[in-house]
């Protein structure tokens, strides 16, 4: 596996290459420095869509790392707390801030001068970001992250004994394909087992995410 560190950062301009996300009181001026930026031109708008996309990668590695790390060793209390942390206290931060800076872009006089072959896409999205966005979604989107990683957990900690050996439910999947057909039955069955031990709570977890789904989609005015 290799580890960020060993991994060679790209130039900062915006965010000083040695910060770490530890907090929203770190992180806030950021989002605040980009929202009250004067757009005088197209060229202080695409640096501010550098700024804001840098800003925007920092935030994103952040969350892939805890999730990573939590899923890699699903038994440390610790790891599984950091996830917890960024989904119900930074994220529901950040989200007015991205709705504030995606009008902010459509508003700009100078997004229409954009090279259009080369932004029409993210502009679409961003207008649908727009679109969907409601405020009292927040709340739960963030107790739909954790909820996901919380199923996830439940699966990543299943294993099975397959000759002596204990496997995740995912490295098992390969007894699957053997030419042997009283060790693929084998495996199957044991796999199957094992999930059933778990059903309860696989089934409690996502009946919640569905309906919490449902509250999410009809919040942005879709009929379920």
């Amino acid at each position: 596996m290799v580890l960020s560190a060993d991994i060679e950062k790209l130039e900062r301009h915006f965010v000083p290459l040695d910060y770490t996300l530890t907090d929203w009181a770190s992180l806030a001026p950021f989002f605040k420095k980009l929202s009250e930026r004067e757009l005088a031109s197209g060229s202080d708008l695409e640096q501010w869509l550098k700024d804001m996309s840098e800003l925007e990668a920092v935030v994103s590695e952040d969350a892939c790392w805890r999730q990573i790390k939590m899923t890699c060793d699903t038994t440390d209390k610790n790891l599984e707390d950091a996830f917890a942390y960024f989904c119900m206290e930074m994220q529901p931060k950040l989200q007015p801030y991205a709705d504030l800076l995606n009008r902010k872009l459509v508003d700009c006089p100078f997004t229409k001068e954009l090279n259009q072959q080369k932004y029409f896409t993210y502009l679409r999205s961003v207008k649908k970001n727009i679109d969907l966005f409601r405020e009292a979604n927040i709340p739960l989107q963030a107790e739909l992250s954790v909820m996901q990683q919380q199923y996830g957990a439940i699966a990543g900690k299943m294993t099975v004994e397959v000759n002596g050996e204990e496997y995740t439910l995912q490295q098992a999947a390969k007894f699957l394909e053997s030419h042997d057909r009283s060790l693929r039955e084998e495996v199957y069955r044991k796999i199957q087992d094992r999930r059933l031990q778990d059903q309860q709570a696989m089934h409690d977890c996502y009946s919640q995410l569905i309906q919490k789904k449902i509250t999410v989609s009809r919040t942005r005015g879709f009929a379920m």
